[in-house]
């Protein structure tokens, strides 16, 4: 969000950001509706970098299970 610089956002508090991350997190632990794939985008960027966009919807098309992971870069 830092990134874009969308002034709407800028109000917006690494402590909600955080709150809203572990609200997703338990939520979708839970979920068994659809396959779930879960990506660490911290070292990703989407927007910018084709090939980050090209690994996620490689991920996206072999997913086998009901729940997935996808971390890049550790």
């Amino acid at each position: 969000m830092r990134r874009r610089g969308v002034e709407f956002e800028r109000p917006i508090t690494d402590e909600y950001l955080a709150l809203l991350a572990d609200s997703y997190n338990r939520f979708f632990y839970h979920f068994d509706g659809s396959p779930v794939l879960i990506v660490n985008s911290e070292k990703l960027n989407f927007v910018s970098q084709d090939r980050d966009l090209d690994l996620l919807i490689e991920r996206v098309e072999a997913m086998r299970a009901s729940a997935s992971s996808f971390n890049w870069g550790d």
